[in-house]
C-alpha cells in the first residue's frame, strides 16, 4: 500500500526539481552559466538533491540530513535570486550570498549538535524561503517592460512568501514535538511538502519565464532574418532587373537591342502562325547619317540617334516593339498589322522624324530617314528572312531619293 510520508513527498520534489534543472539545460545547450535561466537551473538541482538527501537522511550520515540539505536549500534560494537579479538588471553581491550560505549552515549546525532542534531547523528554512522569495517578488514588481510571464512567478513567489511566513510561525509557535524529520506523520509530511512544491513551482514558473523570454529572443531573430531576407530577396530583384534591363536594351537609346529585337520577333512570329495573325517589319535607316558624324561630332550623332529612338516609340502602339539593330538603323515590330497599316504607320513617323526641329535633334538641319517594310510570309523561318527583305526595301528607299517608305 502506498504511504504518504516525508520522504516519499520529498523524493519527488527532488526527482521533479531535478527534471526541470535538465529541461534548463535543454533550453540553452552549453551557454547556461551566465544566464537568468543557468542561475534558475541551478537552484533546481540544488533544491533537487537537498531534497533527495532528506528522502534518504536515515541511510546517509547525519550532518548530510541535517546541515548539508538544509545549506542546499539556501543555496536554492541564493540562485532564484540570483538570476532574478540577472534578468531584470539589479545590482547583487557574491559576497553576501556567500555569508548568508555559510550564516545558515552554522545555524543548521547549531540547531543540530550544539542545541539539537528538528523545528529550528524547519523555521530557519522558512525564514530563508520567505526573505528570499519576498526580496526576488520586490525586484519584479518593482521593474517594468519584463516578460508577459513574469505575472505568474509573480504570483507563485507571493504565495510562497506568505506560505514561507506561515510555516515559520507554524515552526515557532506550534508545541509539536518532532525528534526526527521523516517521522513527523502525514499532516507534517503536508506541511512539509507544501513548502517544496511551492519551492518547486518558483523553479518551473522560472523556466516558463526563461522559455518565454528564449521564445521571444527566437522570434526578434527570426523577424531580423526575415527582413534581411526581403531587404537581400529586393536587391536580388533590382539587380536582376537591371541585368535584364542591360542584357535586353540598347544602352545608347533605351530601346531593344538587336539580340532582344531578334528573340521577341521569333516570338511573335510562332504566335501570329499559331493563330494565324498579320506581322509586319518596318525598318528604318537616317540618311546621310555618317555625314552627320563627321560634320558635326560623335556628340551629335549620338544625341539624333537618342531623338530618333524617341520618335519610334512615340509612334508606336504598346504591343509594338522598336528597336535598334545597330549603327543608325532602326526597325519596329508591328503584331497584329498588315501591310497597309504598316505604310500609313511608316508614313506618320517619316513626318514627325523630318519635323524635328534643329533644337532637338542637335543637327542644324532637317533629318530625314529611309523606310523599308515587308510582311510576314508563309515560307518566313525565322526574323532573319523579314530582316533581309526589309533591308532590300529599305535600300530601293535609299537609291529613289531617300526620305521615302518602300515595301516589298
Amino acid at each position: 500500500m502506498f504511504t504518504f510520508d516525508v520522504a516519499t513527498a520529498t523524493s519527488l520534489v527532488g526527482f521533479l526539481s531535478i527534471l526541470i534543472a535538465c529541461a534548463f539545460r535543454g533550453l540553452h545547450g552549453r551557454s547556461l552559466a551566465g544566464t537568468p535561466g543557468g542561475q534558475w537551473a541551478m537552484s533546481a538541482l540544488a533544491g533537487g538533491v537537498a531534497a533527495l538527501l532528506v528522502a534518504n537522511s536515515a541511510t546517509l550520515p547525519g550532518y548530510i540530513g541535517t546541515v548539508a540539505d538544509n545549506a542546499l536549500s539556501v543555496v536554492s534560494l541564493v540562485f532564484i535570486h540570483r538570476g532574478t537579479a540577472m534578468l531584470v538588471g539589479a545590482r547583487y553581491s557574491d559576497r553576501y550570498y556567500a555569508l548568508c550560505v555559510g550564516a545558515a549552515a552554522a545555524a543548521f549546525a547549531w540547531f543540530s549538535y550544539g542545541q539539537p532542534s528538528v523545528q529550528a531547523r524547519i523555521g530557519l528554512v522558512s525564514a530563508c524561503r520567505a526573505a528570499f522569495y519576498c526580496a526576488t517578488l520586490l525586484m519584479l514588481v518593482r521593474r517594468p517592460g519584463l516578460p508577459a510571464g513574469t505575472r505568474y512567478l509573480v504570483d507563485i513567489l507571493a504565495l510562497a512568501t506568505i506560505w514561507s511566513v506561515v510555516r515559520l510561525g507554524t515552526a515557532l509557535l506550534s508545541g509539536e514535538h518532532v525528534d526526527n524529520f521523516l517521522d513527523g506523520g502525514s499532516s507534517f509530511a503536508v506541511m512539509v511538502s507544501v513548502g517544496g512544491i511551492l519551492h518547486l513551482l518558483v523553479n518551473a514558473f522560472q523556466f516558463r519565464l526563461e522559455s518565454e523570454k528564449i521564445r521571444d529572443e527566437l522570434a526578434a531573430h527570426a523577424g531580423r532574418l526575415q527582413d534581411k531576407r526581403n531587404k537581400l530577396k529586393a536587391v536580388v530583384a533590382e539587380r536582376t532587373a537591371e541585368l535584364t534591363r542591360q542584357a535586353t536594351t540598347d544602352s545608347m537609346t533605351g530601346i531593344a537591342n538587336r539580340r532582344h529585337f531578334m528573340e521577341r520577333g521569333n516570338d511573335e512570329i510562332e504566335r501570329a502562325r499559331r493563330y494565324h495573325l498579320p506581322l509586319t517589319l518596318l525598318l528604318l535607316d537616317i540618311d546621310h547619317f555618317k555625314q552627320i558624324n563627321d560634320r558635326f561630332g560623335h556628340a551629335a550623332g549620338d544625341k539624333l540617334l537618342q531623338v530618333i529612338a524617341q520618335a519610334c516609340q512615340s509612334n508606336a502602339r504598346n504591343v509594338d516593339l522598336p528597336g535598334r539593330l545597330g549603327g543608325e538603323e532602326f526597325a519596329l515590330l508591328m503584331p497584329e498589322t498588315s501591310a497597309i497599316a504598316a505604310r500609313l504607320a511608316a508614313e506618320r513617323l517619316r513626318r514627325a522624324i523630318s519635323a524635328i526641329p534643329p533644337a532637338l535633334s542637335g543637327v542644324p538641319h532637317q533629318v530625314t530617314a529611309s523606310f523599308g517594310i515587308t510582311a510576314l510570309k508563309s515560307h518566313d523561318a525565322s526574323m532573319d528572312s523579314l530582316v533581309v527583305r526589309a533591308d532590300a526595301a529599305l535600300y530601293r528607299a535609299k537609291n529613289g531619293g531617300r526620305n521615302r517608305v518602300e515595301a516589298v
